[in-house]
C-alpha cells in the first residue's frame, strides 16, 4: 500500500519527477501502472480513473472525434527520449489496449478497457466506447475456452485437482454417525509448462510521425489477437494429449464405435448424439472444436429418413412426447479451427475444463529505438500456461475410425 494517497495534481509531479523509478514501486507489487496509480490516487466514484486523470492533465489524447472536433495525440510522442512521464504513459496506454483484448473477451473490465463512469459522456482522454474497444477481438475467444485464471508467482506452477476413493465417488446418503464422504485437493506431480506470447511492431520515424495514438492502439489491438489465436492453440493440444500429467489426456471415442453403420471420414448423426452423451452427471459438454470440412459436415448433418424422430413431435394422445432432463446442451458451442485434430471432434466441459495460469509481473511493454534504419520498435509479452482441470471434462470423436 502507498505511504500517502496524492491528488492528481501530487500524482503528476510524482511522475514528472522521477516517471521510472515511481512505477516500479508498483510493478515490484506486481501491479500495472494503471492499477498503481489507482493505488496512490483513487478515484471518486464517477470520476475518470486515476490513469486517465494523469492523461488530462497533461492533454494526452488517447482517441479522436472528429464531430466532437478534437484528435488524438501524436503517436511518436511515445518514443521521445526526452519525454520519459509521455513515454510511461503512452506505453501504459498501449499495454491497456493489448490487456483489453487478452483479457476483456468483449466485458467492461475496470482499469482494463472502459474506465470511465457509466452515463458520463467519454472524453478525449479515455479509451472507451470505440469501435477497438468493442469489435477488436478473436474469432474464438478465449473465454470460451478456460474455465478459471490463476494468477501465480515464478514460472513453476503444480495444478490441483480433486480426487475421490473410489467408493466415495458418489455423495450416498450418509447415516447417524457415518463417515462423510471426502474429495481430496490433490497437487499434480508435473509443473506445467509455462510459455510467452506476444508481438513486436516495428515502425519508421516517418511513420509515427503521420500516425494517431489510437491508430497505433488499433494495431496494438490486432498483434495481440494472434496472440490470442496462439493460446488457443496451445490450449486445443491440452485438452486433447493433456498437460503433461498422467490421465489428463482426453478421452477419445471412434465413430465406429457409437455408429457400426457410419461411414469413415464422414460424420453420422448417431455417432454426434451418442458423443454428447458421453458426458455423464454432473458433466455435461458446453464446447466443441474442430477442422473445417468437419465443422461444415456437423452443420449439414441430417436424419437420413423420412421420417421425423419421436423426440421432435409435440405430444398427442397416440404417441406422447418426449422431454429431456439431462443437460446436454444442445446448443452446444462449436468453432473452426486449423490447429484442431484432423477428422477429430474436440470436446469439452468449459465449467470444469481449462485453467490458464499467468504470471504475476511478467507482463512486459517494452520499446527500443534502431538509430541506423530509424525505426522503432515496441513490444508486448506476457507468461501464461494451461493445465487440466477436470479429466472428466474432455473428450474427443475421431470420426475416420
Amino acid at each position: 500500500m502507498p505511504d500517502q494517497i496524492l491528488s492528481t495534481t501530487d500524482l503528476v509531479a510524482r511522475l514528472r519527477e522521477n516517471p521510472v523509478g515511481f512505477v516500479r514501486q508498483g510493478y515490484e507489487q506486481g501491479l500495472n501502472v494503471s492499477r498503481w496509480l489507482e493505488e496512490v490516487s483513487p478515484s471518486e466514484k464517477g470520476d475518470l480513473s486515476a490513469f486517465e486523470r494523469v492523461l488530462e492533465a497533461m492533454d494526452i489524447r488517447t482517441r479522436s472525434d472528429p464531430a466532437g472536433g478534437y484528435w488524438a495525440s501524436n503517436a511518436g510522442e511515445a518514443f521521445k527520449p526526452t519525454d520519459p512521464v509521455r513515454r510511461v504513459l503512452l506505453t501504459e496506454f498501449f499495454a491497456r489496449t493489448w490487456r483489453k483484448v487478452s483479457y476483456g473477451g468483449g466485458r467492461r473490465d475496470i482499469y482494463l478497457s472502459d474506465d470511465y463512469a457509466p452515463g458520463t459522456a467519454p472524453r478525449p482522454w479515455t479509451d472507451a466506447a470505440t469501435r477497438l474497444s468493442q469489435d477488436v477481438q478473436p474469432a474464438i475467444p478465449l473465454s470460451e475456452l478456460v474455465s478459471i485464471t490463476t494468477p501465480i508467482t515464478g514460472t513453476l506452477y503444480r495444478s490441483l485437482y480433486l480426487t475421490y476413493d473410489a467408493a466415495q465417488l458418489r455423495m450416498f446418503r450418509v447415516g447417524e454417525s457415518a463417515n462423510i464422504p471426502i474429495a481430496t485437493i490433490t497437487s499434480s506431480p508435473r509443473t506445467i509448462q509455462i510459455h510467452k506470447y506476444g508481438r513486436g511492431l516495428r515502425a519508421s520515424y516517418e511513420a509515427l510521425r503521420q500516425m494517431t495514438v489510437d491508430l497505433l492502439a488499433f494495431h496494438i489491438s490486432w498483434m495481440a489477437v494472434q496472440s490470442e489465436v496462439d493460446k488457443v492453440a496451445a490450449v486445443l493440444d491440452v485438452l486433447v494429449n493433456g498437460d503433461g500429467n498422467s490421465g489428463t489426456a482426453a478421452t477419445n471415442y471412434n465413430q465406429s464405435t457409437l455408429d457400426s453403420l457410419a461411414t469413415p471420414g464422414t460424420l453420422s448423426i448417431k455417432a454426434w448424439l451418442s458423443f454428447k452423451k458421453k458426458w455423464v452427471n454432473p458433466y455435461f459438454v458446453t464446447t466443441t472444436l474442430m477442422q473445417e470440412a468437419v465443422a461444415t459436415q456437423l452443420e449439414l448433418l441430417n436424419l437420413g429418413t423420412a421420417n421425423v424422430m419421436l423426440m421432435t413431435l409435440d405430444g398427442n394422445d397416440v404417441t406422447g412426447s418426449l422431454r429431456k432432463i439431462n443437460r446436454t446442451s444442445d446448443a452446444v458451442g462449436y468453432g473452426w479451427d486449423s490447429n484442431a485434430p484432423s477428422l477429430t471432434i474436440v470436446g469439452w466441459d468449459n465449467r470444469r475444463a481449462i485453467e490458464q495460469v499467468t504470471e504475476i509481473g511478467a507482463d512486459i511493454q517494452e520499446m527500443a529505438q534502431n538509430i541506423e534504419n530509424q525505426t522503432q520498435v515496441i513490444t508486448m509479452t506476457e507468461t501464461s500456461g494451461f493445465a487440466i482441470l477436470d479429466p472428466n471434462a474432455n473428450k474427443t470423436l475421431s470420426i475416420n475410425a
